[in-house]
């Protein structure tokens, strides 16, 4: 196995999803969050966002700026 594929394999191994409900910040509806997350290999160091989904906006940026 090259390096490349080596790296590759321990990130999907790390990588993880999660749903949040809450409210959009423009007008309050209820909407859900879905984030993927590469699990960070140091406790000290926050998890890696890979991608970021709003039910109601998938480019809303005050959505996002909430999970940073």
């Amino acid at each position: 196995m090259t390096e490349n594929r080596k790296t590759h394999a321990q990130e999907e191994d790390r990588r993880y999803t999660q749903v949040f409900e809450a409210r959009c910040p423009v007008d309050a509806s209820k909407v859900k969050h879905t984030v993927t997350f590469i699990a960070a290999s140091c406790s000290r160091v926050d998890d890696l966002i890979e991608d970021f989904h709003c039910s109601r906006n998938s480019t809303c940026v005050q959505c996002q700026q909430n999970y940073l």
